[in-house]
């Protein structure tokens, strides 16, 4: 199960619903996403700053850290090679243990 904060829910939401206004009528251009995606996060009360690549490294994130294969989150998000996917578990890996040593630090 995967667990989200009510904001990034109400974003999800919001994307969705988007998607699926503009689905029949014309394709948004990036410009479009980014200003759509932005106007979503300054409604909700997002104090972060959101863009489509967020989202896209949210859903990385999320996924990886739930168990799924990097092969399959490389076909999830379109990468042609695996490793720039695996720059995201780079990433993560590297979170992680930058979290272990704080708490450690706090103890």
């Amino acid at each position: 199960m995967i667990f989200i904060n009510q904001g990034e829910q109400i974003l999800l939401d919001l994307v969705a619903a988007l998607k699926e206004l503009y689905k029949p009528y014309r394709r948004l251009s990036k410009r479009g996403i980014q200003r759509e995606i932005g106007m979503i996060a300054y409604k909700t009360g997002l104090q972060d700053k959101v863009s489509p690549h967020v989202l896209r490294y949210k859903f990385a994130t999320l996924t990886f850290n739930n168990g799924a294969e990097i092969v399959a989150i490389q076909e999830l998000l379109g990468h042609s090679s695996p490793d720039t996917t695996l720059k995201y578990a780079r990433l993560l890996t590297k979170k992680r243990e930058q979290h272990k040593r704080h708490l450690i630090q706090l103890e």
